[in-house]
């Protein structure tokens, strides 16, 4: 997929103008996942104050906020991918939201979110969905931005993304979960028993008990699995069009290449249907402008 390295690593700094990140790396033999899970619980904390704090017109300094940016990211870049990717998101939420008033702020939020994209199978799939909103080559009226070569990297970078996740997103609904499928809520699961609404399984006597513990147990993973499905199929409602817009957006205008664009549809398996529209949707825009 993208290879983050590509990307200038990102400068070392020490003193902040929001605070310190001091933290040791924990990775390895010994590693306390409980204490680095807290420690990520805190720097989220963090980063949310802070980006609250970036709100207010006294506080809307992009080079300190980078600074900020450049030490969470060089922090927790070695150490569990899912969690890496979670906070990048949360930082690039101020780049993206233009209170920065500078262009180069979507840059920045770029060059995070790729970073924290560089193994993306790794990381939460909504997590992925969502760092591909940061990915933006340019503004498709601004293409004069970057010089023809600069362009046509960021176009094929931006769009392998939006693809990897498109294609993954695809692989993860499974076609045949009845979304509408009746599910007991975990009291009724005692009640269907004979049991008294809410029973706690240690109220039970044998054998009774381990069937209950077990019914509770299924009921939980099918209740875990309807909303993970829910989630997914409101992902696709929005996504697939969204990616499929900005693919078509990017390679529309110069320099043409639809030889690439073909390359990469065929490598991550995208629909004939989207395959399609896209296509004729990219070569009517060509030739409109010949």
């Amino acid at each position: 997929m993208i290879n983050g390295e590509s990307i200038m690593r990102k400068r070392l700094v020490g003193m902040l103008v929001f605070g310190i990140l001091s933290s040791p790396v924990l990775v390895g033999e010994g590693t306390d996942m409980s204490k680095e899970k807290q420690e990520y619980e805190l720097d989220y904390k963090y980063i949310s104050d802070t980006i609250s704090l970036s709100q207010k017109s006294k506080a809307r300094d992009l080079e300190a906020y980078e600074k900020f940016a450049d030490a969470i990211e060089k922090k927790w870049s070695p150490k569990n991918k899912a969690e890496y990717a979670s906070l990048m998101l949360k930082i690039c939420e101020p780049l993206n939201s233009g209170i920065f008033n500078e262009r180069r702020q979507y840059d920045l939020a770029r060059e995070y979110a790729i970073l924290a994209l560089e193994k993306p199978d790794e990381i939460q799939l909504d997590t992925e969905l969502s760092l591909t909103g940061c990915c933006m080559t340019t503004n498709i009226t601004e293409s004069d931005i970057f010089n023809e070569e600069e362009f046509s990297k960021r176009r094929k970078v931006d769009s392998e993304i939006r693809l990897h996740a498109w294609r993954r997103l695809i692989d993860a609904i499974d076609p045949n979960y009845d979304l509408k499928k009746e599910i007991l809520s975990p009291n009724a699961i005692g009640v269907a028993m004979g049991l008294p609404s809410g029973i706690s399984p240690e109220d039970v006597k044998e054998p009774l008990r381990t069937k209950y513990e077990s019914a509770l147990q299924e009921n939980r993973k099918e209740i875990e699995r309807r909303v993970e499905q829910s989630k997914l199929h409101r992902w696709l409602e929005k996504f697939p069009k969204r990616a499929e817009d900005y693919i078509i957006g990017v390679y529309s205008v110069p320099p043409f290449n639809t030889k690439e664009l073909e390359q990469l549809l065929n490598k991550y398996n995208i629909d004939i249907a989207s395959k399609n529209r896209i296509f004729d949707s990219v070569n009517r825009n060509i030739q409109s402008q010949k």
